[in-house]
């Protein structure tokens, strides 16, 4: 089960770094053509809107994952240890909870997207609206397991 979880990882990564490295050639490009070209491409700020869509969506699931997102802990911190775990699981489980909702939804959501195209790049929909879907149900795959093992260790009396 670790091997898929790491692989299951190691995609989101992946996924992350060449949208990310995509919408970096995208921008230089459209930065280059304004500089020394006649005539920029109309298309390239819509395919960074989408390039950077699609990078918050493959990095949120990774995010959660190693708790990078940013949180104000001033008040948490003068908790006691055992609360602030268990505080930290409903946090968690609240969290899964609403982008399981998300999830629902975007699925829902890409029935209308098959029906339309974006502007410049003339992309069905679907694809984009596909990037809701990727980020909300990563997040709700790592926040429950970020409660399974923080419950583990506080059932079991662990660090």
């Amino acid at each position: 089960m670790k091997k898929i979880w790491s692989l299951f990882g190691h995609l989101l990564e992946i996924g992350a770094i060449l949208s990310f490295l995509g919408l970096v050639a995208v921008v230089l490009l459209q930065v280059y053509a304004r500089l020394f070209l006649p005539k920029s491409p109309h298309w390239t700020e819509e395919a960074s809107r989408f390039l950077f869509i699609y990078t918050v969506s493959f990095a949120s699931g990774l995010a959660i994952r190693e708790r990078a997102f940013v949180n104000v802990d001033v008040f948490v911190n003068l908790l006691p240890q055992t609360l602030q775990r268990w505080l930290q699981i409903l946090l968690d489980f609240l969290v899964a909870a609403f982008m399981a909702v998300v999830f629902y939804y975007s699925l829902k959501n890409l029935g209308i997207g098959r029906m339309q195209t974006s502007a410049s790049l003339r992309v069905p929909m679907h694809y984009i609206f596909a990037s809701m879907s990727v980020m909300s149900g990563t997040i709700v795959l790592y926040s429950m397991g970020a409660v399974v093992r923080d419950v583990r260790l506080a059932v079991g009396g662990g660090n």
